[in-house]
């Protein structure tokens, strides 16, 4: 159930982070890098090979019929691999030339592909980059270089037991206080704890603590982009509330653990913070009906700055030793049009990139749909920079620590100090 959530957040692989180390290839952001191609309004021909993960690697290929009816002298192979896999065949396919013609990038992913080389350019004028959220696009530069196109979004919001919430008389909370006294009033109801929170790096809890950080006023990265720029205040602040929930027992030391859904449908444990993809998995769990009476879902709390929630998602990217690169940049624009996107999410439930398309049905009535399209118009990504996996998980590290009794602010303290010393990797 934490898949794609884990996809999309600090993945701890040794290969990434070797690769993140190892120094910048000769096509990195410091250099002039590659030129961007130019593609045409041709149809695309020739076999066009792809690289994709998860669900979206297991629906491609059949959702790609559509695309070749309009090119018929195009043909699409999908090949599904593993997320874990992903760094370890990518590196050894750049070093042996032997690239398909494009890559599905899960969007933290994407700073250490440009660091090792093999990534094209965008071409110009191949998608509007004005239809993009505004975030996800951002997440797929580096110093101002598009080396991928966002091909869907996801973030998170609150989902809370409404029957649970009206016995103990509590609404959907809008700020940190309301969200500690909602907790507080669903165990005080009865329930075991009042919110599910991520502990760790199994369970990616920087996706939860960075826009802790957000909201509280700090930035991870200075105006430049090319360094860390922690603010200690924000951050000790961020660390301290994440840990209240645990220290004043709102919240279980596990995390979500194997029981998350269970513990939420049973109501011992009645809310938590996640994405789109939860109204499946506990329509699956229980029913549809059940989830329409019961579940309801709101925008995450406000700090004292905002109300940032995560933003995740998948990139789509060309390799510069692609055979197709032509036909490979012709599937990534027709998945770029906004009804291209709007069927796409039919399929796999995976939010439009492209703002236009969350303007149309079923994202403008249902009330699910609506409060993520109400969210992502705040949002925090990660940052583009090759540590930024190694620093989340020393993050989920020191915040661990805090949440079991340690000092919030000496855990920020070593945070920065672990970035000043980590720098941004490039």
């Amino acid at each position: 159930m934490h898949g794609r959530a884990l996809a999309f957040g600090a993945i701890g692989l040794v290969g990434l982070l070797a690769l993140a180390g190892c120094g910048r290839a000769e096509t990195g952001p410091d250099t002039e890098g590659p030129e961007a191609a130019t593609v045409d309004d041709s149809p695309a021909t020739g076999e066009i090979e792809v690289w994709a993960m998860g669900e979206e690697g297991e629906n491609l290929a059949d959702f790609a019929d559509a695309f070749v009816e309009e090119n018929p002298d195009a043909s699409v192979t999908v090949t599904s691999i593993p997320w874990t896999d992903v760094m370890t065949k990518y590196q050894t396919a750049v070093a042996a030339g032997t690239v398909p013609d494009a890559i599905m990038i899960g969007s933290s992913l994407l700073p250490s592909m440009v660091a090792a080389g093999g990534l094209a350019v965008v071409p110009d004028d191949l998608v509007d980059t004005d239809s993009f959220n505004e975030t996800a696009l951002e997440s797929t530069e580096v110093e101002g270089v598009g080396y991928a196109v966002p091909w869907y979004v996801e973030t998170r919001v609150m989902y809370y037991r409404t029957d649970l919430a009206e016995e103990a008389g509590v609404e959907a909370p809008t700020t940190w206080d309301e969200l500690t006294e909602f907790a507080t009033a669903m165990t005080e109801n009865g329930a075991d704890y009042g919110l599910q929170l991520p502990m760790g790096d199994a369970e990616d809890s920087t996706q939860l603590i960075l826009p802790f950080y957000a909201q509280a006023g700090g930035d991870v990265l200075n105006d430049a982009g090319d360094a860390y720029a922690w603010d200690e205040a924000a951050l000790t602040e961020a660390l301290e509330y994440y840990a209240s929930f645990f220290l004043d027992g709102l919240a279980p030391t596990s995390g979500y653990g194997d029981e998350q859904t269970a513990a939420f449908a049973n109501g011992s444990n009645p809310a938590f913070v996640s994405g789109p993809w939860m109204v499946g998995v506990l329509g699956d769990q229980e029913s549809p009906e059940w989830v329409d009476e019961n579940v309801g879902t709101a925008p995450v709390p406000a700090g004292a700055d905002n109300n940032d929630s995560y933003l995740g998602g998948g990139h789509l990217g060309v390799f510069e030793g692609a055979e197709n690169a032509d036909g490979a940049w012709k599937l990534i624009r027709w998945l770029s049009e906004a009804e291209t996107q709007q069927a796409w999410f039919e399929t796999v439930n995976a939010l439009p990139a492209v703002t236009s398309a969350l303007d149309a049905e079923p994202f403008t009535s249902d009330p699910r749909l609506s409060v993520l399209n109400e969210q992502l118009e705040n949002t925090v990504a990660p940052p583009s920079v090759p540590s930024w996996n190694e620093m989340s998980a020393f993050i989920e590290t020191e915040a661990e620590k805090v949440a079991n009794g340690s000092d919030a602010a000496e855990s920020a303290s070593a945070i920065i100090a672990k970035a000043e010393s980590l720098g941004t990797g490039w």
